[in-house]
């Protein structure tokens, strides 16, 4: 049985938690739908069904905002899609009038052997950086908690709690325009989507520590 449990921040940090349960509004932004993502019951709630050939939400909303540190956090249960598509952009911030494209994002990678490992990726205006290791793999079929953070220069990625890979990215003005949209389940482009569920996306204008994150227990 699956628990989540989301911490509230104390100390006035502006932050928003999108429940994916509506094709409507997502954390009160209006959204088009492209495809058809499916809204179903799971043991513990909503959760957005994406096919991983079509279906994509955008979110007419930036929450990272024009920050210099910030937590991104998603709920989500891959399917084996390895046939399907197996290098899925499922979350991606971007101002698409953006000329110089700053951008975040997450992303996995899909195996043969029903496993998938993390890919965070930052491009701001001075450098990019993926973060990404095939060793580090994770079962397909299960509720997982993935996190990146960004502070101090240092970019950071984390699995169920747990750090896996860090780097040093930093920025001339500013690391993303303070406008923009949100992808959910595939790239802004309509390209590489995701096949699976996803529940809970939580931004945070703050690098948190991982015993701020939403705890997810299996």
């Amino acid at each position: 049985m699956l628990s989540i449990a989301i911490t509230t921040e104390t100390d006035s940090v502006y932050f928003e938690v999108w429940e994916l349960n509506s094709l409507e509004k997502i954390g009160g932004h209006s959204v088009q739908v492209f495809g058809n993502p499916q809204i179903v019951d799971t043991e513990h709630g909503k959760a957005m069904k994406f096919n991983g050939i079509e279906d994509m939400l955008l979110v007419d909303n930036n929450p990272i905002g024009k920050v210099t540190e910030f937590t991104v956090e998603v709920v989500f249960k891959p399917a084996q899609a390895y046939d399907i598509s197996n290098a899925p952009r499922f979350i991606h911030f971007q101002d698409p009038a953006d000329t110089a494209n700053k951008r975040v994002l997450m992303e996995l990678r899909l195996n043969q052997k029903n496993e998938w490992w993390f890919d965070g990726f930052m491009l701001n205006d001075r450098e990019e950086l993926t973060l990404a290791r095939k060793s580090l793999t994770h079962p397909v079929e299960e509720w997982a908690h993935a996190a990146i953070t960004y502070k101090n220069d240092t970019f950071r990625t984390y699995i169920n709690g747990i750090e896996e890979l860090n780097g040093k990215i930093g920025f001339n003005e500013e690391l993303m325009n303070s406008i923009g949209k949100t992808s959910i389940g595939a790239r802004m482009d309509k390209r590489n989507y995701y096949c699976g569920l996803i529940k809970t996306l939580k931004i945070t204008q703050k690098a948190l520590d991982p015993q701020q994150f939403i705890h997810v227990n299996n």
